[in-house]
């Protein structure tokens, strides 16, 4: 759940209902396919239950990530509008909450406040996540204990969130429906 935490301990309180309230539940079978390498991503979701496969399609395809409950999906998209670099699919049932570009843009274009605190937690996750890539690539399956731990590590400046992140996760969770 760790990532979402990133995205929902510095969003507000009326953000994280008006993603409830603009987004839909979306239901995946295990083989689903959420997104596919080469296509338009039109959304942002936000795993709830289930986990899904980071997949490259090609003569050889390859699994690149596993991702469970808490992981948000496609948040590239809103910062550059190229198709997906890679194939999510359902490695088991999944729910998802997916806030569709059509609603995310005009409200990011209108309120200021949740454009600054949006971009702001899209840009701490994405160094995390490239922090987690730069280690696996460096170390691959030799990492340490040490190294892992520095993956998982949350940024000092997000700590006094984390509570609140986990209990935004929870009612996003119990809200969400299908």
């Amino acid at each position: 759940m760790r990532k979402s935490l990133i995205i929902l301990g510095i969003l507000d309180d009326g953000d994280l209902e008006w993603l409830i309230e603009n987004g839909s539940g979306r239901q995946l079978q295990e083989g689903d396919v959420l997104l596919r390498q080469g296509h338009k991503v039109e959304a942002m979701y936000f795993l709830l239950d289930g986990s899904l496969s980071v997949e490259l399609e090609s003569p050889k395809a390859k699994r690149l990530a596993e991702l469970e409950s808490g992981e948000v999906i496609g948040e590239i998209s809103l910062l550059d509008s190229r198709n997906a670099t890679a194939s999510v699919r359902a490695l088991d049932e999944a729910l998802l909450l997916e806030i569709r570009h059509e609603k995310l843009k005009p409200k990011l274009e209108a309120d200021l406040g949740f454009q600054a605190r949006l971009y702001r937690s899209l840009g701490m996750f994405l160094a995390q996540r490239m922090r987690s890539t730069i280690l696996t690539l460096s170390y691959g399956d030799d990492r340490s204990e040490e190294d892992e731990e520095e993956i998982d590590e949350i940024e000092p400046q997000l700590l006094d969130g984390v509570e609140r992140a986990a209990k935004r996760f929870e009612l996003m969770v119990s809200k969400v429906k299908v």
